[in-house]
């Protein structure tokens, strides 16, 4: 058959004709002639129509189309095609793979992911946290959030609060520098409260003017605690960040990725496993401080009502859509 023959050295292409004797390809064209084993020929894969390469040890190749006469000539030389090449020939074969790969990948995000979260959440260093939550909290600062207008005394009574709770659990003692509750604004979002990774935790105002007990929000406040205790936002945050690299690698677009860090705090969809830990810890503490559990079940009612009332009005957004089962918490609660 024919084929073209490039030296590796230029660009030249010279015509030749191959044929097969006795596991040898032999090639013969003007000035060139050669005789090669098959242990020494690198066949390229089929991939359609294109013509397929048999590359020399020297760097000289040979580019033959994909045809019969050249399908001929590799079973006459004794070649033999791989697994992989042959089972891609299968359309069953193929969409069985493609179906595993889906569910691999679906399992990683389910299981894996998480787990490996909760592994490497532990090591991040300190000052990484401190730094990853500072620049958040600057740039809701820019964008979404105001400053407080709650009473000066009412925010120093609230925060003494606040560290007597988390000073209760020795197990807070690696955030207790960066532990600090701060008072914003945020007439766009609504009632809330989130967590940074490094401890700091963020109280709305509207959440205070739902209206909302001091015993009520201080139970929010716990739940949040229980968030940083359990790295909660921090393996959110690596989950977040595994899912975006992986989006950016495969979309090539890394600006999501740095978009989506500074607001991931108040779009935080913790799954319902974190919820409960968060809601476990906040009642046990609650407890300590002879409170009821179901102060957090009636802050979370409310909560939800408030929202509720934003949506019916078209001002807000369902920012307890995280929490899809925030009745079956407020049971939970309430029956502790």
């Amino acid at each position: 058959m024919e084929a073209a023959y490039f030296d590796g050295r230029s660009s030249r292409r010279q015509r030749v004709r191959l044929r097969a004797e006795a596991g040898f390809l032999l090639l013969a064209g003007e000035g060139v002639e050669r005789r090669v084993p098959l242990a020494e020929l690198e066949i390229s894969e089929p991939q359609g129509r294109a013509p397929r390469t048999l590359r020399f040890a020297d760097g000289a190749y040979c580019e033959a189309p994909q045809d019969a006469a050249l399908l001929a000539l590799l079973e006459e030389l004794g070649h033999r095609e791989s697994a992989t090449v042959r089972l891609q020939g299968r359309w069953r074969w193929s969409i069985g793979a493609l179906a595993a790969i889906v569910l691999i990948l679906a399992g990683f995000y389910q299981w894996g992911l998480p787990w490996s979260a909760q592994v490497v959440a532990p090591l991040i260093p300190a000052a990484a946290l401190e730094q990853v939550s500072s620049q958040t909290l600057t740039a809701l600062d820019k964008g979404m959030l105001k400053e407080s207008r709650l009473p000066a005394e009412y925010q120093e009574r609230l925060t003494r609060d606040f560290l007597a709770l988390a000073a209760a659990d020795p197990a807070l003692e690696p955030y207790r520098k960066s532990l600090k509750l701060h008072f914003r604004s945020a007439p766009r979002i609504g009632p809330n409260a989130f967590a940074l990774p490094d401890g700091q935790v963020v109280l709305f105002d509207e959440l205070v003017q739902m209206p909302a007990s001091d015993a009520e929000v201080l139970a929010v406040l716990a739940h949040e605690l229980g968030h940083v205790r359990e790295r909660h936002g921090l393996r959110q945050l690596i989950q977040s960040s595994v899912v975006a690299a992986f989006t950016a690698a495969y979309l090539g677009d890394v600006s999501s990725l740095a978009a989506g860090l500074s607001t991931l705090a108040l779009t935080s969809n913790y799954s319902r496993d974190m919820e409960r830990e968060a809601d476990d810890y906040a009642a046990a503490t609650l407890r300590r401080q002879g409170r009821s559990p179901a102060e957090l079940g009636s802050a979370l009612e409310k909560l939800a009502r408030a929202h509720a009332d934003e949506d019916e009005e078209g001002d807000g957004k369902d920012w307890l859509s995280s929490h899809p089962d925030t009745r079956e918490r407020i049971r939970r609660l309430n029956s502790q």
